[in-house]
């Protein structure tokens, strides 16, 4: 049961991570503290990650905007991403509070960025340097607009309602991912758990080319020679 793609998602622990293979599903779970710990299970197999990756400096990233089209009435779960210029920043050191960030972000883009983005601000640096060196094969996806794709576009109840778990559950188990519970997980929101499964969905769908939906379909905004988008993926 070769591992063929892995989704991961931000949680308080580090990062929740779901192993999958198509014709087996989910084949391991576990909350990592950094998400280079993936890389042992990874190796070279896709990897779709909640996590914006790409970044530019303009007011708008395109890939946020086409997200918020595909989620219209939920679009409030796609945060804006912070600019290329905050994250070579954090890199360097050189921020280290809300309000420091909040600043460079206005002065580079006209606009500064909310609390929600700058708690995830880390993560999206820890990404950014596994992409720079070569470390994981890493895509960028939103699970709420995988989700949404799953159910055709039908809007769901929220994420962390009984009935949002619920239908959430239900869309998975339909593709074959039977959602992964116990102690590998058991220190992780049932809510990420879910999200990084779904992750693990749409990094098979790249591992086989298999149902691929980019957001936007095309764009000019480059970073690092790499087109800024998201992937996600329809069920056949």
């Amino acid at each position: 049961m070769a591992v063929e793609a892995v989704g991961a998602d931000g949680c308080r622990q580090g990062w929740v991570v779901v192993a999958a293979s198509a014709d087996d599903g989910v084949l391991d779970a576990a909350v990592l503290p950094h998400l280079a710990d993936a890389a042992a299970w990874a190796g070279a197999v896709p990897v779709a990650v909640d996590i914006p990756i790409g970044l530019v400096d303009a007011p708008v990233r395109e890939a946020d905007a086409a997200a918020r089209v595909a989620l219209r009435g939920a679009a409030s779960s796609v945060f804006a991403s912070p600019p290329r210029r905050l994250v070579d920043a954090l890199h360097a050191g050189e921020v280290l509070d809300h309000a420091g960030a909040s600043a460079l972000a206005r002065d580079t883009t006209g606009k500064g960025i909310s609390q929600q983005t700058w708690r995830i601000c880390e993560k999206i640096a820890e990404a950014d340097r596994l992409l720079a060196a070569g470390a994981l094969t890493i895509w960028e996806t939103h699970p709420e607009v995988v989700f949404r794709s799953l159910a055709h576009g039908a809007a769901l109840a929220r994420k962390r309602s009984y009935d949002g778990v619920r239908q959430r559950l239900a869309l998975l188990a339909e593709v074959g991912l039977e959602v992964p519970v116990g102690s590998a997980v058991g220190s992780a929101a049932t809510d990420d758990v879910l999200d990084a499964t779904a992750c693990a969905w749409v990094a098979l769908g790249l591992a086989h080319d298999d149902g691929l939906v980019r957001l936007p379909p095309e764009t000019d905004q480059v970073d690092h020679g790499r087109a800024v988008r998201m992937v996600s993926r329809r069920r056949r």
